[in-house]
């Protein structure tokens, strides 16, 4: 096996032993409402006070409109955004969050950063630094590679 392979299976070994560890609240509760990273996604672009049409949150998630459309459907039934028909014209309906989904998005924000937190507290200030360090650097060759395809 080529170092870089052996290195990437590692890689993905580790996140998903991070996977692994118990969900906080938050998190439970997305799951217990079946909202996935794509509704959370979705709520992140209506943050904090965005009211959108349904062509433009599409456009800015990079999906259609029918898969907006689907998953805005379970977001609604869970009272997490709210459609409201567009005051200068009826025809478009725009979304925006409600108040519980607007706290259930600071709460699961909150969670990301605790358990980030949690993950940085087994390693130095100095350790810290060095891995915050080669994580943006490998970000940053993930974002070429990908402009690149």
């Amino acid at each position: 096996m080529q170092p870089f392979t052996a290195n990437a299976h590692r890689l993905l070994q580790l996140f998903h032993a991070m996977r692994e560890v118990k969900p906080g609240s938050a998190i439970q509760r997305l799951q217990a409402l079946h909202l996935s990273m794509s509704h959370t996604r979705l709520m992140h672009v209506l943050a904090p006070d965005h009211s959108l049409p349904m062509k433009d949150l599409a456009d800015a998630l990079g999906l259609t409109p029918p898969s907006v459309t689907a998953l805005t459907r379970r977001l609604v039934q869970n009272n997490m955004v709210q459609r409201e028909a567009d005051a200068s014209d009826s025809r478009v309906v725009l979304l925006s969050l409600t108040d519980e989904g607007r706290a259930l998005l600071r709460d699961v924000y909150q969670q990301h950063l605790a358990d980030m937190e949690r993950l940085l507290h087994g390693l130095t200030s100095e350790e810290q630094e060095q891995f915050l360090g080669l994580m943006e650097r490998a970000v940053s060759a993930l974002r070429e590679s990908t402009t690149d395809v």
